[in-house]
């Protein structure tokens, strides 16, 4: 049977790698297998999961792809990175990728049509990561510009917003109901106004 892909998108400090950890910590028995993409050469995220002290989250687990996001060297570090999880004597139960803040979704989720992926795996669906408390304040996160359309970081937003089955708003526990309202108000119009410039090209 085809081996279940999650990929994880959202800006830099959304809460990705929370949630990662959130779910190896829950994963109640599966074997997890974690794809982290980083941009640039600190591996911090791959330390806080490594350091997290979760029994089943291995050395093993735990591929990492440098040299910029998935989405621009799919071809030569995320098949590859693919295929050693497959080919492991116990294949993992189900695969989470994390892409970088910055990358754009797409053309990752594209690639899982290719020959050598399709007949192995399939993706499950796809997760945005939104910072509730950044965004109802105008900004994509929190170290990122304000909210304004045609940058570059409104066509990421943008990007991860139309390719996820599922939007969580994160750090509820730092917003107040008003600021959740605004958050989610904010995320609808931009993804309404995304799909409308769709449409309409």
């Amino acid at each position: 049977s085809l081996i279940p892909v999650t990929v994880i998108t959202g800006f830099l400090g959304a809460g990705k790698t929370s949630l990662l950890r959130h779910l190896v910590a829950n994963a109640e028995g599966r074997r997890i297998a974690l794809v982290i993409n980083e941009f640039g050469e600190l591996g911090i995220d791959r330390e806080l999961l490594l350091g997290c002290g979760i029994a089943s989250c291995g050395e093993d687990d735990v591929v990492e792809l440098a040299n910029g996001c998935i989405c621009c060297t799919v071809a030569e570090d995320f098949l590859p990175a693919l295929e050693k999880l497959l080919e492991r004597d116990t294949p993992p139960d189900h695969i989470l990728i994390e892409t970088s803040g910055l990358a754009l979704p797409k053309p990752l989720v594209q690639a899982f049509n290719w020959p050598e992926v399709k007949a192995r795996v399939t993706v499950d669906g796809v997760v945005a990561v939104i910072d509730a408390p950044a965004v109802a304040a105008g900004r994509f996160a929190a170290t990122t510009p304000a909210l304004v359309h045609d940058n570059p970081f409104d066509e990421v937003f943008g990007d991860q917003l139309t390719c996820a089955d599922l939007v969580i708003l994160n750090k509820a526990d730092l917003a107040d109901d008003a600021t959740l309202i605004a958050a989610e108000d904010e995320v609808t119009a931009r993804l309404l106004g995304f799909l409308d410039r769709t449409v309409g090209r």
